[in-house]
């Protein structure tokens, strides 16, 4: 069986390898399952007719498409060209928006065959031996994470959570290089080249409203053994020439005690790498020992999730931060020599033009180097989108998947106009980064002509979509 993973056209700059597939590749290998291709349409920069083109010359047997809300229009129309061309093929779909909406996700993908929610690395690999095999529906309930068309009628399967993520083994990354991939990271700045993201941990404890991390991850933190983490990177080191890491975790700090075994252990090696952590850590759980040692084996910056200047805000986020924390924390972080981004968030259910203007200010206050000020996105299954749809302040019928971006309105709290809420983001914006000494270094860390490029048009798009 040839399968074919795919990362759908799209409008997202994130042009980074996608280990989430490398995963399932990885799983499907342990069980057989050896002719696998992944696809990255962003990598490749295809169109929806280029990207169908190629999966039609690989006559794949089967099809998975990755699906993020903001790209579940995409997929839904690769999906209808490659069933006009390719009608035996079997699509699979999965990824964040498929666990969050369940059967509603196959419901509106109607050329969709199956689909997953949670964790697929368990269920996959039984679902390509059921279709090699031609078990039938019969065995299709005891497949973990499984959604699938009986009759008339949608049903998905109890998930499974994987419990040692060590047992899957490290992603699939012949199958995606990270020596191949363009200079668009993550976290748009970067030190050195080549760079690799990196999970070294699944879930995260903290109950944040707007977060849709819980319903594809969920609650329980689970952790990597160290060694298997820093053997992963030793590898990407001496095949793929990787000298940049980017760890993807929502809680890599939880535990000091491991942070610190993973300085010792990348002390020891003395690779001369960077690391930095685009997706953040958690503020209230740093502290100078564990600072100081990241300091010294090749952290330089990251990001952390402030989110408002409102504390009425950050407590109806259920963020567990005050305002004198995130001040105390940021100015930790500079005095141990690192350098401080920050994470935040207007348009939030319930916040008024004088809260978004308070954390206009605070970020201005604080000492931090950037600052991403993203749209409030009605996430399917949050607290935040279940709280707005019971009120009646959202319709869940009407809600546009294609506008779940940061750079887009998609919701606006009552009382400020979507148009209103669009400017208020682009005066945060431009507020904080064209004062002369955040210009000034920032212009400084661009390393070639193509980054530059990058970073206009990531700029553009962030002041100019609606």
């Amino acid at each position: 069986m040839h399968i074919v993973l795919v990362v759908p056209v799209s409008h997202t700059h994130y042009v980074v390898p996608p280990i989430g597939l490398g995963y399932l590749a990885t799983a499907l290998r342990a069980k057989g399952f050896h002719e696998i291709t992944i696809l990255d349409s962003l990598k490749e920069k295809l169109s929806h007719d280029g990207l169908h083109e190629r999966i039609v010359k690989l006559k794949p047997d089967i099809v998975g498409f990755q699906v993020f809300s903001y790209d579940f229009e995409s997929d839904r129309k690769s999906i209808a060209l490659l069933k006009k061309s390719l009608p035996a093929t079997v699509t699979l779909i999965g990824g964040p928006h498929v666990s969050a909406t369940g059967t509603q996700s196959l419901q509106e993908m109607a050329g969709a065959d199956y689909g997953f929610v949670g964790e697929a690395e368990p269920g996959l690999p039984l679902l390509m031996r059921n279709l090699e095999e031609g078990g039938g529906q019969a065995a299709y309930s005891d497949i973990p994470g499984l959604l699938w068309r009986d009759n008339e009628t949608i049903r998905v399967n109890p998930r499974q959570v994987v419990a040692d993520i060590d047992a899957i083994g490290p992603p699939a990354w012949d199958l995606m290089p990270p020596n191949t991939y363009p200079d668009n990271p993550q976290g748009v700045f970067y030190r050195q080249r080549p760079i690799a993201p990196i999970a070294t941990s699944r879930g995260c404890p903290y109950p944040c409203t707007f977060c849709g991390s819980g319903l594809n991850m969920g609650r329980k933190l689970r952790l990597r053994d160290i060694g298997s983490v820093i053997a992963e990177m030793k590898m990407l080191y001496d095949v793929y020439g990787v000298r940049e890491f980017h760890l993807i975790d929502d809680m890599f700090n939880f535990h000091k005690s491991r942070v610190l075994e993973f300085c010792a252990e990348l002390k020891r090696l003395d690779l001369g790498i960077s690391y930095t952590f685009p997706n953040g850590l958690r503020l209230n759980q740093l502290d100078r020992e564990m600072l100081t040692a990241m300091r010294a084996t090749g952290a330089y910056a990251f990001t952390v999730g402030i989110e408002s200047g409102s504390q009425r805000i950050l407590d109806a986020m259920k963020k567990k931060l005050t305002l004198e924390l995130i001040e105390e924390k940021i100015n930790l972080i500079n005095a141990c020599g690192l350098e401080p981004s920050g994470f935040f968030m207007v348009g939030f259910p319930g916040e008024t033009v004088d809260d978004i203007k308070a954390t206009i200010r605070f970020a201005k206050k604080l000492k931090i180097k950037r600052a991403h000020f993203s749209n409030f996105i009605p996430l399917p299954g949050t607290e935040a989108t279940s709280t707005l749809i019971q009120s009646g302040e959202v319709c869940e019928q009407n809600l546009d998947w294609s506008k779940m971006f940061y750079s887009k309105v998609s919701y606006a709290p009552v009382g400020i106009p979507p148009e209103q809420l669009k400017k208020l983001q682009r005066r945060a914006f431009l507020e904080f980064h064209l004062r002369p000494h955040i210009l000034l270094k920032m212009l400084s860390e661009i390393k070639s002509f193509n980054h530059f490029k990058m970073l206009v048009v990531r700029s553009i798009d962030y002041l100019l979509k609606k």
